[in-house]
């Protein structure tokens, strides 16, 4: 049985591939949004919604006789990375990755790396009055002590509870963009342009996740980005390609 570690489009992929051409397998996402993909294909029963630490991972491993497992978890949850990982050491059963390719993002006067949110907060102070925060909903927290001096904007998926989960943090109803993306650069500028922003914070979430199609949108309106960069992991078997971490998984499960 192989386990994919879902909750990216390229996971969805994986999913539909693999069970398209008769593999046994699950999918986990953390999210009722997520396992709602699934349903929208017709995945719905082998999609488990649960957020696993490692010992969390190593009981699905046991009830489900996972033999492989897929990590196509988004560029940015390390920590959910690191469990599997570990879990898979733990369970000596094979452990591959899907890792988004990083962005071609050239260096310019308008973008500001920085390795943490914590370092995009503090440069967030230092920047412009309107800030349009697109790190998603576990980032925005973080930001809320700007509210004092900053106008805060959040773009976050359409699900319920993280909307409540910022109007509770105190951000005003009316900034709070709930859309599903990745966005068109004419989308980002008219968005840009409406709310008045002067300054952007993201993730360099990879090129799916549409961050070149923002950061070109900020930068012809002349706007501040704060680009997180992604945490550094040191895994094996590494593949940014599906066809490529397919074939690899398929042909394991073929000798198995």
């Amino acid at each position: 049985m192989i386990l994919v570690l879902s909750g990216t489009e390229e996971g969805k992929e994986i999913v539909r591939q693999l069970h398209h051409d008769g593999f046994n397998v699950r999918t986990t996402v953390v999210t009722e949004y997520g396992k709602k993909m699934f349903e929208q294909i017709g995945l719905d029963t082998i999609c488990i919604q649960k957020r696993c630490d490692k010992e969390g991972f190593l009981q699905l491993i046991r009830e489900n006789g996972i033999t492989v497992i897929i990590d196509a978890t988004h560029p940015f949850a390390a920590e959910a990375t690191k469990n599997a990982y570990e879990a898979c050491r733990t369970a000596d059963i094979k452990y591959f990755r899907f890792e988004r390719k990083n962005s071609e993002i050239t260096d310019h006067p308008l973008i500001h790396k920085v390795p943490s949110i914590d370092d995009a907060v503090e440069k967030a102070g230092e920047l412009g009055t309107n800030i349009f925060l697109t790190t998603g909903i576990s980032g925005v927290s973080k930001f809320i002590p700007l509210k004092s001096k900053k106008q805060l904007f959040v773009r976050i998926l359409p699900i319920p509870e993280h909307i409540a989960s910022c109007i509770e943090m105190g951000i005003s109803p009316q900034n709070i963009i709930a859309m599903h993306g990745p966005f068109s650069e004419e989308l980002n500028k008219a968005m840009f342009h409406q709310y008045g922003i002067n300054t952007i914070v993201s993730k360099e979430s990879g090129g799916v996740g549409g961050v070149k199609e923002k950061i070109q949108a900020a930068i012809d309106l002349g706007i501040d980005t704060i680009l997180i960069t992604r945490p550094a992991l040191e895994l094996p078997h590494v593949y940014t390609s599906v066809t490529d971490i397919l074939n690899e998984v398929k042909a394991v499960c073929l000798v198995e």
